[in-house]
């Protein structure tokens, strides 16, 4: 996610709050299940656009769906978006008629969080090994490229003084008022070495900040020292955060972890592995690191986050329930803070107890 001064805000774009807004994707499709946690980032934009004001806003989960009938169709590319479409199947029927979409002429086309990829140079590299159906695009990739050169990018839904701000785990602690800088991949120490201040604008004056994961899983266990190196980059946290001079803060603590046995997707690995360390040892990372921001949070007045005990199995282990499905190191949309079906605060959670860590 960008985060320089020049993010473009959709609510600085179309003041119309009756517009018909969809929030698709245009290649492949969003996941209606609330197991999922990629296609949650397209549900909490949807909120954040109804409570910005707009009153006619809908995810769309499917190819089918008539574009024409909207005013508005924000492209969703994907979390794992990094410039280029991922084609599952080919560039078979289904593709042709996913791209065919971005030819209604009465809708208004944004790209969000990227600038929006040329769908006419998709189609030429796919013309030979395309169905027969496909290759009739080869006539409109003029078009295509002409249309994708003009659609605009929006960065976030709506300026707001309330930050939620983190890795790709960040906006599942999204609640209504904030806005949302999700960056996939990065760690605490890393967050500390650009410094905190870069990523946070100087207007915000409410902070939540969840970072810290990765780090546990994939890098203190590495070190020679893990319990002094995460001291060490505990105390930095904590300087860096009180020198951003920022009334309201919240710290998110750790998620528990997993059963070594859950499957991960490769795009979660570091150096060929899915983590490093024993869960013992991880685990005990996990309850000294919260450890360190509660006792920050309250030697400053900030506010701290605990997860739910319904996250935990009889083992006090990250229970495979609440995670998105089938594999992922990512909580399931179903289980985030702000229910987002009921636009609510979420009831399954209110089990919340002391956490174990």
């Amino acid at each position: 996610m960008e985060t320089n001064n020049n993010l473009v805000y959709f609510t600085d774009l179309e003041k119309d709050k009756s517009l018909k807004i969809g929030i698709a994707a245009l290649v492949g499709k969003l996941s209606p299940k609330l197991s999922s946690h990629k296609s949650g980032w397209a549900f909490h934009l949807a909120n954040q656009l109804k409570h910005a004001g707009y009153t006619d806003v809908q995810v769309i989960t499917d190819t089918e769906t008539d574009w024409s009938t909207f005013d508005v169709m924000l492209l969703e590319h994907g979390m794992e978006f990094k410039g280029n479409f991922n084609i599952f199947g080919g560039a078979n029927d289904d593709l042709y008629h996913q791209i065919t979409r971005m030819f209604a002429h009465d809708v208004k086309l944004y790209s969000l969080h990227h600038d929006m990829p040329c769908v006419g140079t998709l189609i030429e590299k796919r013309l030979k090994t395309g169905s027969e159906l496909f290759k009739t695009l080869e006539s409109r990739i003029d078009e295509a490229k002409k249309i994708c050169s003009q659609i605009p990018r929006v960065d976030r839904i709506e300026k707001t003084f309330c930050l939620c701000f983190g890795d790709s785990h960040s906006f599942s602690q999204y609640t209504p008022g904030f806005q949302t800088d999700r960056h996939d991949g990065l760690t605490l120490f890393g967050t500390l070495r650009r410094g905190i201040r870069t990523y946070v604008p100087e207007y915000i004056q409410s902070l939540r900040i969840y970072l810290g994961n990765i780090d546990i899983r994939h890098h203190l266990m590495r070190q020679d020292n893990p319990s002094k190196s995460l001291k060490t980059m505990m105390a930095n946290y904590e300087q860096q955060l009180i020198d951003l001079e920022i009334e309201h803060i919240e710290v998110v603590q750790a998620l528990p972890i997993e059963n070594e046995s859950r499957p991960l997707p490769k795009t979660g690995y570091y150096k060929d592995t899915p983590f490093f360390g024993t869960w013992a040892e991880r685990t005990e990372l996990v309850k000294e690191f919260n450890r360190l921001v509660r006792e920050m949070c309250t030697r400053n007045g900030w506010k701290t986050w605990k997860h739910s005990d319904v996250f935990l199995n009889s083992f006090g282990e990250l229970t495979f329930d609440v995670m998105e499905k089938p594999k992922s190191v990512h909580i399931a949309r179903e289980f985030y803070r702000w229910d987002l079906v009921n636009d609510e605060p979420n009831k399954k959670l209110i089990k919340v107890t002391q956490a174990l860590f």
